[in-house]
């Protein structure tokens, strides 16, 4: 028990056990022949002596039994209501992965630099015209042994013009523009990775629906998968906040909504997979045919091309 409580508890001993003496004291002086001239005075003094005695008493008894029970009630019916909103908001969102949002555009290089060897990134996108500044940081994450599948969107398709007219800021011309410049910045950086390096880039060229951004981290050692999800709205995507969402790695055959443990992670992974096997199958055709050449396939190092073609394996 606290000294505050202690004083709390002695303070309300004096003012019971005091105003209930001065009761009796001045009860007493009133029925007294020798005093009858201030009767009136000592019968005020008596009463205030009672009244202060039982409403303190009263008080008491209400804090630590009535007051109580009532507080143990309130809890309960508190606990009852939060039960209900953060099972079905809260924990739902974290059961199902969600792990929060960005404060307002990705951040590509703090992202970059907690990366590591071993480590698989998959990038779903039509563009991204910061990455002319950006491209260093992918050159050194491949030459740090990690790999990178992307998905980019093709210059002068059709899909882009439709973008285009959406997005702020962008007329079709500048749109292609930076697709291509978005492509031969890649191709800059394949050029300087050589047959040695333990990293790996592949890209496929696409010009279907684009869908959503997505930026897919298989972080080997820690056995976790991170997903960036964001929208193609009015704004560039590079300006746009990301969603975060984070999951353990499990590569199960059950698909994802077999189970009651379902999380969006794996929803993005499979989508990405369908993607990226959809543009493969152009590269290869049936499967055990020999790599077809394809101008929407680049990828380093030069001598890995089949294994620039593949996705994360166990």
């Amino acid at each position: 028990m606290t000294t505050t409580k202690k004083l709390k508890w002695l303070l309300s001993l004096v003012l019971i056990f005091g105003g209930f003496t001065i009761y009796k004291l001045f009860e007493g002086l009133v029925h007294n022949p020798a005093y009858q001239e201030y009767e009136w005075i000592f019968k005020i003094i008596s009463e205030f002596g009672l009244f202060v005695s039982v409403v303190v008493s009263v008080g008491y008894f209400h804090h630590w039994i009535i007051a109580a029970e009532e507080h143990k009630e309130s809890e309960i019916s508190l606990r009852e209501i939060l039960s209900k909103y953060v099972d079905s908001i809260l924990l739902n969102s974290i059961k199902r992965g969600f792990s929060g949002i960005t404060n307002k555009e990705f951040d590509f290089s703090q992202i970059m630099q907690g990366l590591k060897a071993g480590d698989y990134v998959y990038w779903l996108i039509t563009f991204d015209p910061r990455f002319k500044n950006k491209s260093r940081e992918l050159e050194n994450g491949i030459k740090n042994g990690v790999h990178f599948r992307m998905l980019i969107l093709k210059a002068d398709c059709r899909i882009g013009e439709l973008r285009a007219t959406e997005t702020t800021g962008f007329n079709s011309h500048e749109f292609n523009e930076y697709s291509k410049l978005f492509k031969v910045t890649l191709e800059d950086v394949i050029s300087r990775i050589g047959n040695k390096i333990t990293g790996s880039l592949g890209v496929f060229v696409y010009d279907g629906l684009p869908c959503i951004p997505l930026f897919i981290i298989i972080r080997k050692e820690s056995r976790k998968v991170e997903v960036y999800s964001s929208y193609y709205l009015t704004e560039p995507v590079s300006k746009m906040p990301y969603l975060h969402w984070e999951t353990g790695l499990n590569f199960s055959d059950q698909t994802s909504f077999e189970s009651e443990c379902w999380n969006m992670v794996e929803l993005f992974l499979d989508y990405f997979k369908t993607r990226w096997e959809m543009e493969k199958e152009k590269l290869y055709g049936t499967p055990g045919k020999e790599a077809a050449e394809n101008k929407d396939f680049i990828f380093a190092p030069a001598s890995a091309r089949e294994k620039c073609s593949e996705l994360f394996i166990e």
